[in-house]
């Protein structure tokens, strides 16, 4: 990433990253079993910052689904981090 580079907005990329898990069966059950979200309660906060951190977090905590979804959608795991510091709740970075 270069610094002429605009960035995406977080929110767009958190809820690509939810719609693209969502539209996986398999991986929105993971998803959920690991959030302890329920489907009703992810409908609910869906579009809740603090609830689209968790999922970017999500995404960046098992990089092989973080490389599918970069690779599927094209955008570049250093931005998704990105994108993840700039919504609530992020850890800070040294």
């Amino acid at each position: 990433m270069t610094a002429k580079q605009t960035l995406p907005d977080p929110h767009t990329v958190a809820l690509q990253a939810l719609a693209w898990l969502a539209s996986d069966e398999e991986r929105l059950v993971r998803f959920l079993n690991l959030s302890g979200l329920t489907p009703r309660g992810l409908r609910a906060t869906a579009t809740q910052p603090e609830s689209l951190g968790a999922v970017l977090d999500y995404l960046l905590a098992w990089e092989p689904l973080l490389m599918s979804f970069s690779e599927e959608h094209g955008v570049a795991p250093e931005v998704i981090a990105h994108s993840r510091q700039r919504l609530p709740g992020a850890p800070l970075l040294n």
